[in-house]
C-alpha cells in the first residue's frame, strides 16, 4: 500500500476506537452525512453539498475503530483533537504527510505519549522524552520501534517503507492490519469548522 500514491503528499489518517458519528463530531464535523462510496466520489459529493473546505470521511473497522482520512488537512494530527478521541482510558494514533515529513502521534488516555518518525522507525525526540514503562509505548518498542536515542529500529520496525511502520504501528495499537481496500468506503463525512 502506497499512501502517496492514493493521496498525494498531504494527506491525514486517524484511528480511534469511538462511534463513528462521534469521532466525526469530535474531529470538528458539525452534521455528518453517508457519502458515495470511494474517497474522490465522497470528496466531490461534500464539496457539491457543503462548499469548500476541509473534509474530513470516516468509517467503520474491525473491533470498533474508526478509520477517518483527510486530503490536505491535518485535524486529526492535532494534539487537542488527539487528547479528545483518546479520553478515558483509550488510545488513539494520527499519521500525516506533507511534502517534508511522515509522522504518526499516539495518544492514550488524554495524554500524548510520543511521536513516530515513519521514515526511520524511531520515536522522534530526546529518548527521555518518552515514557518507555507505559505500556502503550512498550507495544511499540516490542515491535521494534526504537525509543533511544540511537534512532536504530529492529525486526519489523526496521524497514526503509514509511508507510509498513505506519501499517505496523497501527496493527500494534488497534489490531486492525491497514490494506488499499479499506480506503475504498463506504464512508461518513462533511466539512469541519476545526481549521488547524
Amino acid at each position: 500500500m502506497d499512501l502517496d500514491e492514493m493521496f498525494g503528499e498531504g494527506w491525514c489518517i486517524t484511528l480511534a476506537p469511538r462511534p463513528l458519528t462521534e469521532t466525526l463530531r469530535l474531529m470538528g464535523v458539525a452534521n455528518p452525512v453517508p457519502c458515495p462510496e470511494g474517497l474522490d466520489q465522497a470528496a466531490h459529493f461534500l464539496q457539491e453539498h457543503q462548499g469548500e473546505g476541509d473534509f474530513v470521511l470516516g468509517r467503520e473497522m474491525p473491533s470498533g475503530w474508526i478509520l477517518t482520512i483527510e486530503s490536505e488537512g491535518w485535524i486529526g494530527s492535532d494534539d487537542d483533537v488527539l487528547r479528545t478521541l483518546a479520553a478515558d482510558g483509550r488510545t488513539a494514533i494520527s499519521a500525516y504527510r506533507d511534502p517534508d515529513t511522515k509522522t504518526a502521534t499516539i495518544a492514550h488516555d488524554g495524554a500524548i505519549l510520543g511521536r513516530l518518525e515513519l521514515s526511520g522507525g524511531y520515536f522522534d525526540g530526546l529518548s527521555d522524552s518518552v515514557d518507555t514503562t507505559h505500556p502503550v509505548i512498550g507495544s511499540l518498542t516490542a515491535a521494534g520501534f526504537d525509543a533511544s536515542d540511537a534512532c536504530e529500529p529492529t525486526g519489523e520496525a526496521d524497514t526503509q517503507e514509511p508507510d509498513g511502520c505506519l501499517i505496523l504501528a497501527v496493527r500494534v495499537l488497534t489490531g486492525v492490519t491497514l490494506t488499499a481496500a479499506d480506503f475504498e468506503g463506504p464512508w461518513t463525512g462533511g466539512l469541519s469548522c476545526t481549521a488547524f
